[in-house]
């Protein structure tokens, strides 16, 4: 049983109270441990929160700790925290059986186990898939049922970059399957989107639909089905883990298209550097999302940087990619300062 102190700083955000009351209302331990989650990601940092920061800090691990006890808790065993890595992080999700450990294993180096029987997958598993030098982690999940919430899901989804709902082709239950997964997120405070309102509302997650096994028997029917019936809220993408579906199968939608698909999705935008002085040889682009500015990239490089930069050189379009041929030319660059919103495949030369 949590305590809840009396006491509250008095100049906590509307968000926080809201996140506050939501907690008090939560039943799951997973639900709760998301909520909790919220309101350490929503409390102001400053001098008078410390002791609440440090309380909701020991309380968040002491429900943790008795969620992976399985005290009172019906869902799979999340497995170790999945820590964040590439340009962004998307989570599969699903009913059992649509497919997403097939996926996971046949676009990024993890091993998942895959299988015929219901609730292969028992713990979340990362992998990283890439979009040429964009690397993009990619969590497998256990199935959601509308009597199963893996514990710590909601709170992986709620900061994730993006979900991928995972949907069977094969199955004439695919819009029961899909309405079950969509109700379990909605009961815990998750809304599945096309776009976020808010870029602050953790409680709006988008989400992309990934109708799977395009090569199964009456496929484009179903298809056809899934696209009107989700056409108002979301996207869906055909998909396939058969060899060679792209070039065999009329609905296309091979899953090795699937990184390309996420990157323009996620909106993410690769710059390079450039060392003043030097010639230009382009290495691990670093990345931001779209409206990105010079002022970010200089914070990925150096946490310092941001502050000390004066000016950039930039160089873009044609003339990044003549910088980057082996003649080494390139077109005048462009002087910008931090606030500059970076475009894909620009280079920056860093002046501090």
């Amino acid at each position: 049983m949590l305590y809840w102190p009396l006491a509250m700083p008095a100049n906590v955000t509307p968000d926080y109270k809201h996140a506050e009351e939501a907690f008090r209302t939560a039943k799951t331990a997973d639900e709760k441990i998301a909520r909790l989650e919220n309101m350490i990601t929503l409390l102001p940092k400053h001098k008078g929160t410390d002791h609440l920061f440090a309380d909701l800090k020991r309380r968040l691990a002491k429900l943790k700790e008795e969620a992976e006890g399985g005290t009172g808790h019906r869902g799979a065993h999340a497995g170790p925290e999945i820590r964040r890595e590439g340009a962004a992080q998307v989570v599969l999700v699903g009913p059992t059986g649509a497919g997403k450990s097939s996926i996971l294993r046949a676009i990024t180096h993890a091993e998942p186990e895959v299988g015929d029987w219901p609730f292969v997958t028992r713990a979340m598993q990362p992998g990283m898939a890439f979009f040429e030098d964009a690397p993009i982690q990619l969590v497998d999940s256990p199935a959601v049922a509308p009597d199963t919430m893996p514990v710590h899901l909601l709170g992986v989804v709620r900061g994730a970059d993006g979900v991928l709902l995972v949907e069977d082709l094969a199955r004439d239950s695919l819009l029961d399957d899909l309405e079950a997964v969509t109700t379990v997120f909605s009961e815990r405070h998750v809304r599945l989107v096309r776009e976020r309102a808010e870029a602050h509302d953790r409680d709006a997650v988008r989400c992309l639909v990934v109708a799977n096994k395009t090569d199964a028997p009456g496929a484009a029917d179903r298809l056809a089905v899934l696209r009107e019936t989700v056409a108002d809220r979301l996207d869906v993408v055909p998909c396939s883990c058969a060899p060679h579906a792209r070039e065999s199968r009329p609905l296309g939608g091979s899953v090795a298209d699937l990184p390309g698909v996420l990157f323009r999705w996620l909106r993410i935008v690769r710059v390079y550097t450039r060392t003043p002085g030097k010639r230009f040889e382009r290495t691990k682009p670093f990345t931001v999302f779209e409206g990105g500015t010079v002022g970010e990239v200089c914070a990925l490089v150096h946490r310092d940087f941001a502050d000390q930069l004066r000016f950039a050189r930039l160089w873009r379009g044609p003339a990044a990619a003549a910088l980057a041929s082996p003649h080494g030319g390139g077109g005048d660059p462009l002087t910008v300062s931090k606030t500059e919103a970076v475009q894909d495949g620009d280079v920056l030369e860093l002046h501090l």
